[in-house]
């Protein structure tokens, strides 16, 4: 073998590394059994600042809790720093990890890896537009440059990328095709909900809010029709931080406790929950009540029981835990998650 000829063998052999090694991330766990998550509570854990986050899986049936599925499912392997939510479509799960940049996708049956959406800034919050497209809410590389990016989830690449305002975050899709995104203010503070025309893929304009910080969106009917409501979480560079909450059509409102987590509705749209100053409070046709005495860094409505489930972050350092509570408001289970539980998902 000449110099030309080992040196083009030594080429090959890399290549043929570098190419196998560049693919998506694999793993071979046969020593595992594959778990069965059609079902269940997810919990999306946004873990520590110098840790990954993980999601955690619950079945209220049996009790059973899996605190990590997508390690149980792929050998360990982390999702990466600052996991923000989580979106079933399509027999797949969307996984935003804010941290890394990027989309994970898996099974979702199993959460064993199948691909990831790189090249994003920060993102925040998945949206299915139907088959073959999706958007996909970012903060921007400065947390402030913020945008919505369409993308093509036949090729798991960005097509299009739509300004909006600062930190958008949660998004509502209208029945005339246009959706709202809630501009949180990132690292900064902004008022606003962004409106972009699905058909043009622009936006047509910016709400403006009485509020700051918008960070949640629910669509509620027990004023007789329905009606897109926001939740506004205050500006923690306010001395004296307050945070509002009420429709987006007439702007008609009133203000809350800072920093409120998670606004959301039941099924029927017939009531609304949010988290604020360490209390659960709900909002139906009979006004605004008390709900229970609960911190809730996240929650969510249970479709068919009315059980909200609220995600207990504690120190924000230490394991989490998901406390449940009937719709009358009498506290039921509890379980242990991981490090700052967030979002939960509710698949029945």
């Amino acid at each position: 073998m000449n110099v030309t000829q080992f040196y083009r063998s030594l080429l090959f052999i890399w290549s043929v590394f570098f190419f196998f090694s560049c693919k998506h991330d694999t793993y071979d766990c046969t020593d595992r059994p594959v778990g069965n998550y059609s079902k269940g509570i997810f919990v999306v854990n946004e873990g520590g600042f110098n840790q990954s986050g993980t999601i955690s899986w619950h079945d209220p049936v049996s009790g059973e809790t899996v605190a990590d599925v997508y390690g149980q499912a792929n050998c360990d392997a982390q999702l990466g720093q600052f996991v923000q939510s989580l979106t079933f479509h399509n027999g797949k799960g969307y996984i935003c990890v804010n941290g890394a940049n990027k989309v994970i996708i898996v099974y979702a049956g199993t959460f064993q890896f199948l691909d990831s959406i790189p090249g994003l800034q920060l993102p925040r919050y998945f949206l299915a537009l139907d088959q073959n497209f999706a958007l996909i809410s970012q903060w921007g590389a400065d947390g402030l440059t913020g945008s919505v990016a369409r993308v093509d989830l036949r090729t798991n690449t960005i097509v299009k990328t739509i300004p909006t305002g600062k930190g958008p975050d949660k998004m509502l899709r209208r029945p005339d095709n246009r959706l709202l995104v809630a501009n949180s203010g990132g690292y900064g503070v902004d008022s606003t909900v962004s409106v972009i025309n699905l058909n043009t893929d622009l936006e047509e304009t910016r709400i403006i809010l009485p509020g700051k910080n918008p960070s949640s969106l629910a669509v509620a009917n027990f004023n007789g029709a329905p009606h897109y409501y926001v939740l506004c979480k205050g500006s923690y560079l306010d001395a004296d931080p307050v945070g509002w909450i009420g429709s987006i059509d007439d702007l008609n409102g009133f203000d809350t406790g800072a920093y409120g987590e998670d606004l959301s509705a039941t099924g029927s749209g017939d009531r609304l929950y949010w988290s604020e100053g360490g209390a659960i409070i709900r909002w139906d046709a009979g006004g605004i009540t008390f709900f229970a005495t609960q911190a809730a860094y996240g929650l969510s409505v249970q479709n068919s029981t009315g059980q909200v489930y609220c995600a207990d972050a504690r120190d924000f350092s230490s394991k989490g835990a998901v406390v449940v509570y009937d719709a009358a408001g009498q506290k039921g289970d509890s379980f242990e998650v991981g490090v700052a539980p967030g979002e939960i998902v509710i698949v029945e």
